[in-house]
Formats: structure tokens, C-alpha cells, sequence
């Protein structure tokens, strides 16, 4: 079951993806999707974002290759987004890079952990950050809907919100200030926020996810709270295992052993 956590950032994602990986869900072992690459001897040293998002990319290419034909549309789509008025060549060859690691390792997770709860919290959802936000046009419902339609979907999602103040506050304070916020002030990172917030609450809202779906409000959690949302989270994962879910087409390079 592949699990993905959407939201802005700073909100939450990368914390409650832990704690569920901390505690455990009944029925299935829990694994983060990056983890299936760099899980292993010197690769797990890895700590820097870039590195380990291009260890991603060269171990999951051969996945979205074999997958190229079944996500055409929705890279036809993708391409089509990024060829906006306004949208640099650098921003568009850097999304469709991004879309291309994210289909791979969606494809790469189906078909080493089928029986594992993968939890991915940079997964294919996300990847409508780059097309809908960072092209600055107005966002479309239909649009939108085309892009739930199209993009390969994760069997569960979880929204993780926060008010847009608590998101400013926590972007202004971290001390590896995000890529897309470097520079700007802070009326400029309130807008993208806005945007971003507005963006993924039409996601939530569409016919492919609402029905996956569940939310959460990371606001101003402490600890012990945290812990209880993880905690509901991993009943509902839990819960889900006895639900049938939709066969999924692996497509990957052949001879694979699965994980774990």
C-alpha cells in the first residue's frame, strides 16, 4: 500500500511520516519509499536532500522507463503545464526531472514492497506543486481534476494542514530555508503559501482522492499530540488493510526481489 503525505511545507509531512515509521502499524511493515533505495550500506549515510533525491532518480529511472508507456498521458499533461507563459526553461526541465524521480519511485515501491505500507511524503501528488504553483497561473478546478485523473495515485493519502500563519512563521524560522522561498519576502512567501494551501484543498476535494483521503490538523501539536495523531493514523492504515484494494499494474524491470 503506498501512503502518501501532501501538504505545504512545514507542516508536518516529515515528522508524522517518522512517527508512523516509529510506531508501527498492525498488519504490515512500514517503510519510508526513500528507505527502499537508501536503506543500504553507504548509501544510508546520505543526508544531504540533493544527494539523496539523485540517488532516487538514477535507481528508479529504469522503473519509470518501464512504466513510460502506462504514464504517457499524464506526462503529456505535465508537459503541457510547464509550457505556460512565464515558466523558465530552468523551472521546467527541474519539474519534469522532479516527475520523473516521483513516477519511478512510485513504480519501484509497487513492485519491491507490495506488501509493505510505503510511506512517501515527496510522492506523485506532490508533484502538482511544480505544475499548478510554481507557474504562477491562476488554478483551475478543471485543471485540477485532470491532474487527480491522470497522475498515478497513491492507494491511501493523508493531508496534513496547518493555518497559513503557523506555515509563514515555521518557513521564515528553519534553518534550511526551502528552495522556493530563498530570496523573497515575506508578503511573496505568504502568497506562495496561500496558493499552495488553496491548491491541495482542491486536490483533496477531487473524485480520484476524496474518497482515499483523510485530514489532519497539525496546527499546534505538542509532542503527546503528535504522538495521538500518528497513533489515529496508523488505526486507519490499519483499517484499510481489510479493505480490498485496486490491483495495481507493476510495471518495472523484470527479476526484482520484493521488499523486505
Amino acid at each position: 500500500m503506498i501512503v502518501e503525505l501532501i501538504g505545504c511545507a512545514g507542516a508536518g509531512k516529515t515528522t508524522l511520516r517518522k512517527s508512523l515509521c516509529a510506531c508501527g502499524i498492525t498488519g504490515a511493515p512500514v517503510v519510508a519509499m526513500p528507505d527502499l533505495v537508501l536503506d543500504k550500506p553507504l548509501l544510508s549515510r546520505i543526508a544531504h536532500p540533493t544527494a539523496m533525491n539523485v540517488v532516487q532518480e538514477i535507481a528508479s529511472f529504469p522503473f519509470f522507463l518501464a512504466a513510460w508507456r502506462r504514464e504517457r498521458d499524464f506526462i503529456a499533461f505535465a508537459r503541457r503545464m510547464f509550457s505556460h507563459p512565464g515558466v523558465t526553461t530552468y523551472d521546467k526541465l527541474n519539474g519534469l526531472r522532479g516527475i520523473v524521480r516521483k513516477l519511478g519511485m512510485y513504480h519501484l515501491a509497487a513492485a519491491r514492497a507490495p506488501r509493505a505500507i510505503v510511506l512517501s511524503e515527496e510522492g506523485t501528488l506532490l508533484s502538482a506543486y511544480n505544475l499548478f504553483v510554481s507557474t504562477g497561473d491562476e488554478l483551475s478546478p478543471h485543471e485540477i481534476e485532470t491532474f487527480a485523473r491522470l497522475v498515478a495515485m497513491p492507494d491511501r493519502v493523508v493531508y496534513v494542514k496547518a493555518p497559513v500563519r503557523t506555515l509563514v512563521e515555521r518557513a521564515l524560522t528553519r534553518p534550511d530555508t526551502r528552495r522556493q522561498h530563498r530570496g523573497k519576502h515575506v508578503v511573496d512567501i505568504e502568497r506562495d503559501i496561500q496558493r499552495t494551501v488553496e491548491l491541495f484543498d482542491l486536490i483533496a476535494a477531487t473524485a480520484s482522492v476524496r474518497d482515499r483521503i483523510t485530514v489532519v490538523d497539525n496546527s499546534d501539536a505538542d509532542e503527546a499530540g503528535k504522538q495521538i495523531i500518528a497513533e489515529d493514523i496508523a488505526r486507519w492504515l490499519e483499517g484499510s488493510l481489510s479493505i480490498p484494494q485496486p490491483m495495481k499494474h507493476v510495471v518495472g524491470p523484470a527479476n526484482l526481489g520484493a521488499w523486505p
